[in-house]
């Protein structure tokens, strides 16, 4: 039984972290071929670089190239393809670049290729800046001199000659304090009262009124009795046992 047979199939997607005009310039140098069959290989289109490997050569060249930056798969290879009795064995970029262009119209990009063409991309016009006037100094210090610094006139200001004091201490001086004028009271006739005396004579109790309820025919229940409302009366049911009858067991 004849071995099975590989293709490398290249769309024109690059490992990451790989720039997309560097791996062309890899793919030339492997190759052997100019940019724009290399550019060939990028439009998004599958396309076999090889054919008809077998297993160990195409991990190979499948190494080889995803260390060029250029990711590719391993397909069977599909012997229908034959024309007049013999396998298609033309690959590399040289058949790739004899595809057939893309119709007009939507195509898919490289994965990390550019969406404008170069001479679609808008150019800009270069702005001359006059730097002559401008030098770098050290990360440290002022940036600028003495002579550029604008005047500060300086601020009047009162400062109290104010202190702290320590914890504790009286926060006013003896001069420093306010006199209070005295209150007169005259307490003559004031008395301690004994402990759990009343501290009101019966002269000086206000008088209360006992209120009156209004009558009502409450009444009280017996302890015991019971709060809730009052049950319907409910007459009890007499069942019929005169079949039932009752058997001695030894």
């Amino acid at each position: 039984m004849e071995p099975e047979k590989f293709d490398l199939i290249f769309r024109g997607d690059i490992v990451l972290g790989h720039a997309l005009d560097d791996v062309k310039s890899r793919l030339q140098q492997l190759f052997k071929a100019d940019a724009q069959k290399i550019d060939a290989l990028f439009t998004g289109r599958p396309v076999a670089i090889k054919r008809n490997l077998d297993k160990a050569t195409a991990e190979k060249y499948s190494q080889v190239l995803y260390k060029a930056g250029a990711q590719v798969r391993l397909a069977p290879t599909d012997h229908t393809k034959a024309s007049g009795g013999r396998t298609q064995a033309s690959s590399g970029p040289q058949a790739a670049a004899k595809t057939k262009a893309p119709a007009q119209g939507l195509s898919l990009a490289p994965a990390g290729g550019y969406l404008v063409k170069p001479e679609e991309h808008r150019r800009l016009t270069p702005v001359s800046v006059d730097t002559s006037g401008l030098s770098l100094r050290a990360p440290e210090g002022e940036l600028l001199d003495a002579e550029e610094r604008a005047a500060v006139p300086d601020a009047d200001l009162t400062i109290p000659d104010f202190d702290l004091a320590e914890a504790g201490a009286d926060l006013l001086g003896p001069n420093e304090r306010q006199e209070l004028p005295l209150v007169a009271v005259e307490p003559e006739d004031w008395g301690l009262a004994d402990a759990g005396a009343d501290l009101l004579s019966p002269s000086e109790r206000p008088k209360v009124e006992p209120v009156v309820p209004a009558s009502t025919d409450f009444d009280l229940a017996p302890v015991g009795s019971d709060m809730g409302e009052k049950k319907e009366e409910v007459n009890a049911q007499v069942p019929d046992i005169s079949g039932i009858r009752l058997v001695d067991r030894d």
